[in-house]
């Protein structure tokens, strides 16, 4: 597992790196439900050490929701940083499995509208729909996994 903001910068280096100017805060949250859902459904334990809310637009970790608040709607164009680091880290390349499960969502989710990736997190049996229904206020991630499972064994 590991440090959530450390996950999301490795997702915001890609972002960089391909100059994407879609990689909003609402984009950022998917992009790390499907990272971690995916790295649940391939190594059997979280990517991240932060539980995801329910909320209204999908699934959040309210502290990275507090971290990217400041860009509204538009693309992130900084690093968080942890409190009490010095700068903004990234999680290490030699992490292999983290960058997998990173490879997967991205090739899988990057293309689609950051609004169409939150109504999908909507659907009908997906773990927000499940953990809203269950009056839930945190997505358990043995929930998450199972979906993440099933999606892969039904695409196989």
């Amino acid at each position: 597992m590991y440090e959530t903001r450390h996950v999301l910068n490795s997702l915001l280096q890609r972002s960089f790196r391909e100059a994407r100017t879609d990689f909003s805060p609402m984009k950022a949250q998917k992009l790390l439900f499907y990272t971690h859902g995916w790295h649940l459904a391939t190594t059997g334990k979280p990517a991240i050490n932060l539980p995801f809310e329910v909320w209204p637009y999908g699934p959040v970790v309210d502290e990275i929701y507090r971290d990217l608040k400041r860009f509204g709607a538009s693309a992130i164009t900084a690093y968080v940083t942890t409190p009490g680091e010095d700068r903004p880290y990234v999680v290490s390349p030699q992490c292999t499995d983290l960058y997998q499960s990173l490879d997967i969502a991205w090739e899988k989710y990057i293309g689609i509208p950051a609004v169409n990736l939150s109504a999908m997190t909507h659907e009908p049996g997906s773990p927000w729909d499940i953990a809203k229904k269950s009056n839930l206020s945190v997505i358990p991630n043995d929930m998450i996994r199972d979906y993440f499972v099933r999606s892969a064994q039904q695409a196989a």
